[in-house]
């Protein structure tokens, strides 16, 4: 009797197991609904809304769990996203990719850093309108300030 009531619920386990993807639905503009779904080390991107758009899929090198940020990172009144994840090795920094809402293509546009290769431990200072991430030069530390008083995205 125990091994059968073993075997279902392994069973049950190896079902649920696709439905271990997260998906996150949130509104970029009035009119627009963006879905996110994020299984393993890959994210779906689907828009609808006036403006059609087509799917899209990221893939991420990542072996930590993949997060997702809802926020307006380039200050423009819309809601973009982040996927961040904690660093592969001691767990130390978290990485983040930034997608900013573009209303003229209903789609998300993937920004990058003013300095350095990436987001790395990426902090949204509300009150400059900047963002602020870490960046290493010469082994050392430094802050980079990300500004889009004179960047169209």
């Amino acid at each position: 009797m125990q091994f059968k009531t073993l075997a279902v619920s392994l069973l049950g386990l190896l079902w649920a197991i696709p439905a271990l993807a997260e998906t996150t639905k949130f509104s970029p503009v009035t009119g627009v609904e963006a879905t996110l779904v994020i299984e393993g080390s890959t994210l779906n991107v689907s828009v609808k809304g006036e403006t059609r758009s087509e799917p899209r899929t990221l893939d991420f090198e990542a072996i930590n769990e993949l997060k997702v940020q809802i926020e307006d990172f380039n200050f423009d009144g819309a809601k973009d996203f982040a996927i961040w994840q904690l660093d592969d090795g001691m767990g130390t920094y978290d990485y983040f990719r930034v997608f900013v809402y573009q209303a003229k293509t209903g789609t998300f546009k993937e920004l990058q850093p003013d300095c350095g290769d990436g987001f790395v431990n990426l902090r949204v200072d509300k009150k400059r309108k900047v963002l602020l991430s870490t960046y290493w030069e010469m082994n050392r530390p430094k802050q980079c300030i990300t500004r889009f008083t004179q960047r169209k995205t």
